[in-house]
């Protein structure tokens, strides 16, 4: 069991060390080690370590902590000042990432919410998140739903004749960004939701997330993550250009239908071009992202493709690969990256497919599989040290029967059970949409109950 008040006081000390000592003073540097090794031996026997703040009172591992405004002021002070809810350690924590945590909490920079996470994300901190719920405590599949409703909108404005505004969109962007630098496993597994009557409203959102978790494992600059992110959400809204009836048409599309739909990265450039604080690159990217890596696709140009646009080409095909469409089944996701990596060179660029390849991990969120034990779960969380045992739910026991509710396991952590094979969530009537949604209202009511 972790030694909770050694390491909670070590952190402790780290912390106040900072703010009594210049740069470079052994005594910041001791508490720092130490505190560095207290964790990283408790993460020997646990997949993380939490520390959370609920109602201003500190939380380890989910026991409240007896007199802590008394005994760890300093953490308490630095966790509500930066607005952390929660920081986790995860296995494989550096020295380096722990002392780069200390000087982030400590930092007079007014660091909060997607800056926060993204000065996290620049310093190379990957073994410790800070979870933030700045935007009116939103809730993952709130955030999710909002982005929704907001292209949903900026579409229909369209439709209408009318310019949409650029605000709600930079609203929502930033919202996607701090829930993918926070908790990228949860919202990715929101992209299952795939529904049929608002595929178009869906599939942006889906789009954004992964392009979004994609520019993350790519270290991208708070603005090339900013430009993507708005790119990938607006990537298909061209379309409203398309005659409804095209869009929608069940069967396939004639010769001079397809011309029209060929048409959308340009009509999609143009609507971007006359909305008001949206960078010229947005519009770039909506206009490239479907043509190739070798300049096949369309529009045909030979221009050099512009180093982002390819993040929103290998996100819009993962997407449509994993979703049911009238020509074609959906791909669950390990075939989907297979499918993917067979056109390696030529449709995708080869670097950013193989970030993006290890970023969804071996088995991505949101496959189905089944194990040694013959029990069926589905990923919900990558293992960065070890992508073929990743976390999952169990839903199904080695009869087949259903668990009463979900069981989780970390393969990770178990000699004793292994992946043997992918299943289709169609063959034992397993609504993946329905489950993730699940896991989000449960993950959110968990977070705040003290």
């Amino acid at each position: 069991m972790a030694d909770k008040d050694g390491i909670l006081k070590s952190i402790n000390a780290a912390l106040k060390s900072k703010k009594l000592y210049p740069p470079g003073h052994p005594a910041i540097a001791a508490p720092a080690k130490k505190s560095h090794e207290m964790i990283a031996e408790a993460l020997k026997a646990a997949p993380h370590i939490m520390i959370g703040l609920v109602n201003d009172a500190l939380i380890f591992e989910n026991h409240p902590v007896a007199d802590a405004d008394r005994l760890y002021p300093e953490l308490i002070n630095y966790m509500s000042e930066k607005g952390v809810d929660a920081i986790i350690f995860e296995k494989g924590l550096g020295d380096k990432e722990f002392a780069n945590l200390v000087d982030i909490l400590t930092s007079a920079a007014s660091y909060r919410g997607p800056e926060l996470q993204m000065e996290m994300h620049q310093k190379g901190i990957t073994h410790i998140t800070l979870k933030s719920m700045p935007i009116g405590k939103k809730s993952i599949i709130v955030v999710y739903n909002g982005a929704v409703e907001t292209i949903k909108n900026v579409m229909h404005e369209v439709r209408l004749g009318k310019i949409p505004k650029s605000e709600p969109v930079k609203k929502v962007i930033e919202e996607l960004t701090e829930t993918v630098l926070t908790d990228q496993n949860a919202i990715i597994g929101l992209t299952m939701i795939k529904n049929y009557d608002n595929y178009l409203y869906n599939h942006s959102v889906n789009v954004s997330i992964i392009a979004l978790s994609l520019g993350k494992a790519l270290n991208l600059e708070s603005g090339e993550l900013h430009a993507v992110g708005i790119g990938s959400l607006l990537h298909d809204i061209g379309k409203t250009g398309v005659a409804e009836n095209i869009i929608r048409k069940p069967g396939g599309l004639s010769s001079e239908e397809w011309e029209k739909i060929k048409e959308h990265p340009l009509l999609g450039s143009n609507i971007i071009k006359r909305m008001e604080g949206l960078d010229e690159t947005v519009g770039r990217l909506i206009y490239e992202h479907h043509i190739r890596y070798d300049h096949s696709g369309y529009p045909q140009t030979t221009a050099k493709l512009h180093p982002l646009t390819q993040i929103i080409t290998i996100s819009d095909a993962y997407d449509a690969l994993t979703t049911l469409r009238v020509y074609q089944q959906p791909h669950n996701p390990v075939e989907a990256v297979k499918v993917m990596n067979n056109f390696s060179g030529r449709h995708f660029n080869p670097d950013i497919l193989g970030t993006f390849i290890s970023m969804i991990g071996a088995y991505p969120v949101g496959t189905m599989v089944r194990l040694t034990t013959n029990e069926v779960g589905v990923v919900t969380r990558i293992n960065k040290d070890a992508q073929d045992r990743p976390t999952l739910k169990l839903l199904y026991n080695a009869d087949g029967s259903g668990l009463p509710s979900p069981i989780e396991v970390d393969l990770a952590q178990t000699d004793e059970k292994s992946i043997v094979s992918t299943v289709n969530p169609a063959t034992t009537g397993t609504d993946l949409a329905a489950f993730f949604e699940q896991e989000a209202a449960m993950q959110e009511g968990a977070c705040q109950t003290p």
